[in-house]
């Protein structure tokens, strides 16, 4: 009898909100963001060293644009290529600038033979809160009628509904329901993901995968009416991508 082997998968990483500072050894919350990313970078190194590729889902940076280059220079040493969107407290152009060479790059459009990412930029200047403009909806919409062959990954940096989490709902995608609307034309679809909420999120919607990793620095308690930190230690979420479309997932922490 001939046995088939299973189709390899695509492997794939997702960090997000890295809030790296430009001096080393910076805390937000209390948590040095240095140590939780080099953390969490050793632990996908030694028990992911076959991931195709790393998806940083916004936050590169707290509010400190020049730290750009110590994220840069960090995330180079994985030595496999890093596709990065912004977040509210990074620098859209100052990222494109900074991040277009090398292994790390800001990235908005990546193909691979069966899947394709999306990756959208949910920052609203002057405001942490969510908003997806129309240019990005309508690169959503081109880039989904285009291509109905690959299953398709969206991901942006704000959450497109509720974490439960009031006080971080404040800042959600302000058009979540314009983002549904495109998203519901087309059944490649398989996944969405994002950062902002510092917290795992998995939930389903029309069988869509809605999916929100750990941060690599400081972690939020969820379903609280106010901020807290969470004792959790910090994560990444990791993709095993089928080319049937078939998706695992998974978070794994570093405590």
């Amino acid at each position: 009898m001939l046995t088939v082997a299973p189709a390899a998968p695509l492997r794939v990483i997702q960090i997000t909100d890295l809030h790296l500072k430009v001096q080393p050894g910076s805390r937000i919350w209390g948590v040095d963001v240095d140590t939780g990313l080099n953390a969490v970078l050793a632990h996908i190194q030694e028990n992911h060293p076959d991931a195709d590729f790393m998806l940083v889902t916004g936050d590169l940076v707290g509010d400190e644009p020049e730290a750009y280059e110590r994220v840069r220079q960090r995330l180079e040493l994985l030595q496999l290529p890093v596709y990065c969107l912004p977040g509210n407290h990074d620098f859209p152009a100052t990222m494109s600038w900074m991040l277009r060479n090398g292994w790390v790059r800001r990235k908005r459009h990546i193909v691979t033979d069966h899947w394709q990412f999306v990756l959208l930029d949910s920052s609203f200047p002057g405001t942490p809160d969510g908003h997806l403009a129309y240019s990005e909806l309508a690169l959503l919409d081109t880039l989904l009628v285009t291509d109905t062959d690959r299953h398709t990954v969206v991901c942006l940096h704000h959450n497109p509904v509720s974490s439960q989490t009031p006080w971080l709902d404040t800042m959600m995608v302000s058009n979540h329901a314009a983002l549904f609307s495109v998203l519901d034309r087309y059944p490649q679809v398989r996944a969405v993901v994002w950062g902002h909420i510092h917290a795992e999120f998995s939930a389903r919607r029309n069988g869509v995968h809605l999916l929100a990793a750990p941060a690599t620095c400081v972690q939020f308690k969820p379903r609280v009416p106010e901020p807290q930190v969470d004792d959790l230690p910090p994560g990444y979420r990791w993709f095993e991508l089928y080319p049937d479309g078939a998706l695992r997932t998974g978070v794994e922490r570093v405590g």
